[in-house]
């Protein structure tokens, strides 16, 4: 599948409650290393993610700043396979964040904050990813498990942060992958599929997906708003990644860059087949808000795709 929005839930498969997380009390001030930490990922609304060593930490927009309870290789050799990836939801109340495991094996890890200065980790995420896809019929075999070629992608957050889209691939080897795509809902802590991901998960075009939202849209005039915003955004952050860009490599990032328009624009027209004419206006600038603030969100290597 190459990817890209009804909101009909056909199943769903929960694992998230209580007993299921692991915490840590609010953290003690940072010291003066902490403070020297390299900043990893910032997000569309402005939380930082810092990299200290094997520490990660989180400053919120709301100055607020957090350890991040990341899993550690049991190895130390194996410090590279550390989170290398995060994408933090509109709210700021959700982290997702991808890590390397080994010869096309990728995994993820899902954060909660839980309070003010506390941040839960979903135990088993990405297990229970790959569970519920099984269950849902996209894949014949849990690759995870089997240890074969599997890997776990963002794609987009919902503009209410109520849904998180990624896509699993999997495969005996590497060559032989499928991709299919996946809801991760953070109202009801469970897994869904619905029939604008079941149509994605059979098209072969490339176009760009975006997170069904669950809460109604806001007024046109707010969500046009929310996307010249982001719009300027994305063209600043587009200057930033061509300055900082060698130059025999320049002609990469403006190729990819064209080629995102042409798959945000194939995405769009998909996104809006699922909707009355009367919602159309809405929903193509939730589209176009949401794929740009992905696209702003994107890791530096990302930009030559």
């Amino acid at each position: 599948m190459k990817y890209v929005c009804p909101v009909l839930v056909f199943a769903s498969y929960g694992f998230y409650g209580p007993d299921a997380r692991a915490e840590i009390e609010p953290s003690a001030s940072p010291s003066a290393a902490e403070q020297k930490s390299d900043i990893v990922a910032v997000s569309p609304s402005g939380l930082r993610v810092e990299q200290n060593g094997t520490e990660f930490w989180v400053t919120f927009s709301d100055g607020q700043r957090v350890k991040l309870p990341v899993t550690l290789p049991d190895d130390p050799e194996e410090i590279g396979n550390l989170p290398s990836e995060f994408h933090a939801s509109p709210n700021e109340e959700w982290i997702w964040a991808a890590h390397h495991i080994g010869s096309c094996m990728r995994g993820s890890e899902l954060f909660h904050r839980a309070g003010p200065s506390k941040i839960d980790r979903v135990e088993g995420f990405n297990h229970h990813a790959w569970e519920s896809a099984l269950k849902f019929g996209l894949f014949a075999k849990n690759f995870s498990d089997e240890g074969a070629c599997n890997m776990i992608e963002f794609y987009a957050w919902s503009g209410d942060s109520a849904r998180l889209l990624f896509s699993l691939r999997g495969g005996e080897d590497k060559r032989e992958m499928k991709e299919r795509g996946i809801y991760f809902n953070t109202r009801t802590q469970k897994f869904e599929l619905t029939d604008y991901l079941r149509k994605l998960n059979k098209t072969k075009l490339e176009m760009l997906a975006c997170a069904e939202p669950v809460d109604p849209l806001p007024a046109e005039a707010e969500l046009k708003k929310r996307f010249d915003s982001l719009d300027q955004q994305l063209n600043a952050k587009y200057a930033e990644v061509l300055a900082k860009t060698a130059k025999d490599r320049v002609s990469l990032v403006r190729r990819a860059q064209r080629n995102w328009l042409k798959k945000r624009d194939a995405g769009e027209k998909i996104y809006l087949q699922f909707f009355r004419s009367t919602e159309k206006a809405q929903r193509r600038l939730q589209y176009l808000g949401d794929v740009t603030a992905a696209r702003i969100d994107s890791p530096p290597d990302h930009w030559e795709w």
